[in-house]
């Protein structure tokens, strides 16, 4: 490792079906993030080929030699990038490596494993400043502490958390308000949920960023229930019908069956190819198969490329799922004043001006649980 310079830097790891200097029918690429280390050997340093290797992790080989390091949140900041994978679909994307400026990754073993770390990272209102849209959803967000909520907003009882850790995960809630109300009504906006909103951002977009994005999460829906509202999705403070972009957009609508199989990925003020008026003929159009692959108990990969052309793609777990344009300015014009770039998670219940779930339920036995591994943002 002497010969090699220090400090980040991005490998790209080549295969091929063919032996060598034979001519390959398919091949494939993967970029991975590293950071080259100085060893660190000696008399009575740790020392072997039996040291503890893991995907980002520490890899020993005498001493202590990181190849790869441990992962880091990141600042943001893309000449100070952040320790962890490349994006999942960096082979079938191609071009330049990526840069990863955000590593959230959820549960005890990630760089994000308690309410603090959570805390430093992410709030607990969206980006206007507000627990439930603005009066919209039907489960208003609730704060894990009293220095964590704004004003007017519930803070949680540490018996009924509303968001808890796993070692590879964060789990997010739906529950009632109060453990002892007898119903729970989108219209009271009486239950509570447990989304978050990163406090980073990014002050524009696409041709006026002048960088390629790329956000990836992976996430899941293990206890699902009636008008559930599950959402990725970002947007600016300035918002008039636009720009925004659902990458992932779900709520637990009678329309779909079995509950929370289907759901839609658009643009709002962009041009989109995929029509999604009915979700689930939008999923078939784009290839995804029923069963299995639409199970939302089941692990699902979202990611969402956006180009300095204005163009985008979003891919869940290798499907393209949409694709089209937008301007990331007020309203999604051309030439429109530029806007910011906030990153939301919705783990709610309800919509009051959707009449599918805009209902009541018994409160007992009343819970709607979604689960977040990572999420993750790269720029180049």
């Amino acid at each position: 490792m002497s010969s090699l310079a220090q400090g980040s830097t991005t490998w790209t790891i080549w295969a091929w079906d063919t032996p060598p200097g034979q001519t390959p029918t398919q091949d494939a690429n993967q970029d991975i993030a590293l950071t080259i280390g100085t060893a660190t050997t000696g008399s009575g340093g740790t020392t072997g080929t039996g040291g503890t290797t893991s995907t980002g992790g520490t890899t020993s080989t005498g001493g202590s030699t990181t190849t790869g390091g441990s992962e880091t949140i990141g600042s943001g900041d893309i000449n100070a990038p952040a320790q962890g994978p490349a994006p999942t679909e960096a082979g079938t994307i191609g071009g330049a490596p990526f840069k990863l400026v955000k590593n959230w990754d959820f549960g005890t073993n990630g760089t994000i494993g308690d309410i603090g770390t959570l805390s430093s990272e992410f709030q607990y209102h969206d980006h206007w400043g507000t627990t439930d849209n603005g009066g919209n959803y039907g489960a208003v967000t609730v704060a894990p502490n009293q220095s964590t909520a704004i004003s007017g907003q519930p803070v949680e009882d540490p018996s009924r958390p509303y968001r808890e850790f796993t070692s590879d995960s964060m789990k997010a809630y739906v529950r009632p308000l109060s453990a002892s109300q007898s119903t729970v009504t989108v219209s009271s906006h009486d239950a509570g949920n447990g989304s978050i909103t990163a406090k980073w951002s990014l002050p524009s977009g696409g041709k006026i960023l002048g960088k390629d994005l790329l956000w990836e999460a992976r996430l899941r829906m293990p206890q699902v229930q009636k008008a559930f509202w599950l959402a990725m999705w970002t947007a600016g403070k300035q918002w008039n019908n636009g720009a925004e972009m659902d990458v992932l957009e779900s709520f637990g609508t009678p329309n779909v069956s079995p509950l929370g199989t289907a759901f839609h990925v658009d643009s709002v003020g962009g041009s989109d190819s995929i029509n999604y008026s009915s979700w689930p003929q939008g999923l078939d159009s784009a290839g995804v198969p029923s069963g299995a692959e639409r199970d939302p108990a089941t692990y699902h990969t979202y990611t969402w490329l956006y180009k300095t052309d204005d163009s985008y793609i979003v891919y869940y777990d290798g499907y393209v799922v949409q694709k089209g344009s937008i301007h990331w300015t007020d309203g999604g014009t051309a030439g429109g004043q530029s806007i910011d770039m906030w990153f939301l998670f919705d783990f709610g219940w309800g919509h009051t001006q959707i009449s599918d779930v805009n209902i009541s339920l018994p409160a007992s036995g009343f819970q709607i649980t979604y689960e977040v591994d990572y999420s993750r943002v790269y720029l180049r």
